[in-house]
């Protein structure tokens, strides 16, 4: 039997030290239609936990702008896995 469901493939850019604990700078994840960002953060959370370990200081870009969890996902979308920034 064939599977009918549709899949969404996004590439996925960690950047700085979300890359160190991911340990590559990009994966491609293919998700089932309808995919949103919210989707896709509680897998990256699952594969890599430390990720998730202060809630809210990790952020998440679409195509270069910052998204919230209801953002619609489609393929060929480029998700950036932004780490907390500190300075001053």
């Amino acid at each position: 039997m064939q599977n009918s469901q549709h899949m969404t493939s996004v590439t996925v850019r960690f950047l700085g030290p979300a890359a160190d604990v991911a340990g590559h700078a990009e994966a491609v994840y293919e998700l089932r239609e309808p995919a949103t960002l919210g989707t896709l953060i509680e897998l990256i959370f699952a594969r890599y936990p430390r990720l998730a370990e202060r809630p809210g200081s990790v952020r998440f870009a679409v195509n270069q702008e910052y998204a919230d969890a209801s953002q619609t996902l489609r393929s060929s979308d480029e998700v950036a896995v932004i780490p907390p920034v500190s300075g001053g």
